[in-house]
């Protein structure tokens, strides 16, 4: 009888779905760097005129979801997740970054003197963010694959390789600016 050595096997599955969790968590980062404007601008507006929060200060509503925004942004892999673990089962498959940005207009948000009320529960304050945040994730996707098919084209430059990563940059800057920091 052949002998399997599961203690390989287990290790193996566990350092392959850190690493799965790891690109997820970097594509994420990246995406939300280069689009932070695009989607601080697009969920005040969604936010001011679907009349979810009530304000006399559009102005300080705006900076504050902008500081939210740099807080998700900035915080650390385990201060994210204490963040939105009151509401992490919202719904089935959440999107973090709409997630984390729902808990700070929940948590944060509210007890601000600039917003007079927040109207809405907290499904319907996902879904708003949550389609700003997928359709700006949409646009960014199809920039990303239109700069990796122009890449693949340049045969002189291997997946992988320092050389690509670089130029994969470059591409990036020049399609979608300098990234937020």
């Amino acid at each position: 009888m052949k002998r399997f050595d599961s203690l390989r096997v287990q290790e193996r599955l566990i350092n392959r779905l850190e690493r799965k969790e790891k690109e997820a968590a970097y594509q994420r980062d990246r995406f939300f760097k280069f689009k932070l404007p695009e989607i601080h601008n697009r969920l005040t507006q969604v936010l001011l005129m679907d009349k979810i929060i009530e304000t006399d200060d559009p102005g300080a509503v705006s900076d504050l979801i902008l500081k939210g925004l740099k807080q998700a942004l900035k915080a650390s892999e385990f201060d994210f997740k204490y963040f939105i673990a009151p509401i992490r089962n919202l719904v089935p498959r959440p999107n973090p970054i709409s997630l984390y940005i729902t808990q700070y207009i929940l948590e944060v948000m509210i007890n601000d003197p600039a917003v007079i009320d927040i109207y809405g529960t907290d499904l319907e304050i996902y879904k708003k963010v949550n389609d700003v945040i997928v359709q700006t994730n949409m646009k960014f996707e199809k920039t990303e694959e239109e700069i990796l098919r122009q890449l693949a084209r340049n045969r002189s430059l291997v997946p992988g390789s320092r050389d690509y990563d670089i130029a994969l940059e470059q591409m990036f800057y020049q399609k979608m600016g300098e990234p937020q920091k």
